[in-house]
Parts: C-alpha cells; structure tokens; sequence
C-alpha cells in the first residue's frame, strides 16, 4: 500500500511541475513575439515637424523615448533631420535626398515614413517624386492644412517691424544652433546633413493657410475628404479621412482634439499659452494646429487625449495620465507590419 502512494505522490509531482513548463515556453514564445512585433518589411524614416532635431547633445531626442520602443520591439527605424524653418518644397527635398541615402544604406526597394506635424507636407512630397519608394506615410498630428497661429503671428509682427526684427533674430540663432547641437546623433546609424542657417520667418511664412493651400493644390493625394474650410477651419470637426492607398502607398493619420494634457510639462505652462495669444478661441485643436487638419488617408484615431507636443512624447514624457504615446507609434508599426509593409 505505501509503494501504492508513494508511486501516487510521484505522478502527482510530475504532473504539478508541467504547467510551469508550458508557463516557461509560453513566456519564451511572448519574448519572441514582443520582438518582432514592429518589425516591418520595410525601414522605418521618421520625419520630423518644424523646430525638427534629430538629437540634442545626445540627451533630448525629438521622438522621445518612441525610437527606442520601436527599436526594442523589431522596428529598423532611421531618424531624419530636416530644416528647422524653410519652405515646405524645400523640407520636401531635403527628405527626397535623405530617403535616396537610407535606401542605399539599407539596399531596402521602400522606406516606411512616419511623420509628425510640418513633416507631413515633407513625407507627402517625397512620396508623390518617388511613389514606387514609399511604401507608407503615417502622419502623427500632422499639419496638412496650416495653421491660424503662423498667419495670426505674421500679422501682428509685421505691424511691430522693430519686435519683428527682435524676434526674428531670437528664434533664427535658437533654431540655427540646434542645427550645431544636432550634428552628432546619437539616435540610430544615420545623421541627415546639416542644415545651416535657418530664418525662423520662413518658417511662420511656411506654416500658414495660405502656403498649404497653395501646395496642396499640387499635392493633394489623400487629404481628408472635407478640408478644413469646410470644417470653419477649425471651429468644427468631422474627423474624416481620405483616400487610403495612392498608387502602390498606403496613408494613415492619428491626431487628437486636445491642447494642453500635465499641469507639470513646461510646453503645456509656456508655450501653448503663448501661442494661445495667436490662435481663435473656439476652435478645436492640439495646441498648434486645428485637428480638422489632421486627416490623410486613413485616419486611425482622430481624438486621441494627446496634444500636438506629446504627439512626440515631449517634454520628457510628461503626457496626460495613463497615455503612453510610444505604444501609439508601435501599433501603428505592426499596423504596416500586418498590412505587408
């Protein structure tokens, strides 16, 4: 009888210790997957907005805390480094010369482009000279449309010539010396060129309604089905997208309806007041731009509780509660993952 139980015992404690197995296996198998969940078949190129670095000292990267994730979970992710103030056709060309130079570092056939803010108008360019290049333009709180706080600002400094030259001096050896700053990245394998000397007028001449209108008329490939005019350039929203696959690219759009998120992040106490002075009050927006801007090709999400900062994880993180925006960029990288990109 005890050879009976002890026997019992025995099978007892092999079969105890087999769902910690299987636990172990499964655990090996989640590691795997979580390793390949971003990894897409084609490189990723991130396309910065205006006030665009690629890494400060190596210490403040402009897709904070993002690249990394995507890095970790599979992404092969290369940052560019576009003129922080210049015109959008010029932005256009800087980008053409950098996706040329990571397709022929990679020897990839296309480039994923995933772009915030001005750097929409960027990715679009790029993908209208070289379509059989791109494979996708994902835009983050993108600026297809402009945006009534450059044309707001250009009015009001253009009848103060004297705070205008002030203010142009300022922000032109901020923006020119982050060129400097951003020489030597430490974010990924590829440095963009650098850029020079930037004149921030170009860039509040760049950003406003007029300039997009003028270049959306000759590239108008997936903007949302009901611009912003439509929308009381602003004072409405719709959250409508456009046409999701031009030629052989794919478009995405993810934005939010909100502008100001952490009573701790400086931007939200600063800046955003700041540019508040400039902006019609009514309008929905994320803090830069009006959200009916938004919109291209297929709009994922059209109200996410991010701002346009924290659209980038800026500053250092501090977004609304319970928001993690790198995790918005690796779903949407598995996104082209699963679509074949």
């Amino acid at each position: 009888m005890r050879l009976h139980y002890s026997i019992f015992a025995l099978c007892l404690m092999v079969w105890s210790l087999r769902p910690a197995q299987s636990a172990v296996v499964d655990m090996q198998a989640v590691s795997q997957q979580s390793a390949q969940y971003t990894k897409t078949k084609y490189p990723i190129v991130m396309v910065p907005g205006a006030f665009a670095f690629d890494n400060v000292l190596g210490i403040v990267d402009y897709w904070y805390g993002i690249t990394d994730a995507l890095r970790e979970q599979g992404s092969d992710v290369y940052v560019t480094n576009l003129s922080s103030s210049s015109s959008l056709v010029k932005r256009g060309e800087e980008l053409y010369l950098d996706v040329q130079r990571i397709l022929a570092l990679t020897g990839a056939e296309k480039v994923n482009l995933i772009a915030h803010s001005q750097g929409a108008t960027a990715a679009r360019y790029v993908a209208n000279l070289l379509p059989d290049a791109v494979a996708s333009v994902s835009c983050m709180h993108c600026m297809n449309e402009g945006t009534d706080f450059a044309d707001n600002l250009y009015t009001f400094v253009n009848k103060h010539r004297f705070l205008k030259g002030i203010m142009n001096f300022v922000l032109s050896s901020v923006f020119s010396a982050l060129e400097v700053l951003s020489g030597s990245s430490s974010d990924g394998d590829y440095n963009s060129a650098n850029r020079g000397i930037q004149i921030a007028e170009d860039l509040v001449v760049s950003a406003g309604k007029k300039t997009h209108r003028e270049f959306n008329e000759l590239f108008p490939a997936a903007l949302s089905e009901v611009r912003c005019q439509e929308q009381g350039f602003g004072r409405d929203y719709k959250a409508v997208g456009g046409e999701p696959l031009v030629g052989s690219t794919h478009y995405y759009s993810l934005g939010g309806t909100v502008a100001e998120t952490n009573r701790l992040d400086p931007i939200d106490l600063l800046l955003v007041p700041a540019v508040k002075l400039f902006y019609p009050g009514g309008h929905i927006w994320d803090g830069l731009v009006p959200s009916c801007g938004h919109p291209l090709g297929q709009l994922v999400e059209g109200r996410y509780r991010v701002s346009h900062f924290d659209a980038i994880n800026q500053a250092f993180g501090l977004v609304a509660s319970g928001v993690d925006v790198p995790s918005i960029y690796t779903m949407q990288a598995n996104r082209l993952k699963l679509a074949g990109l």
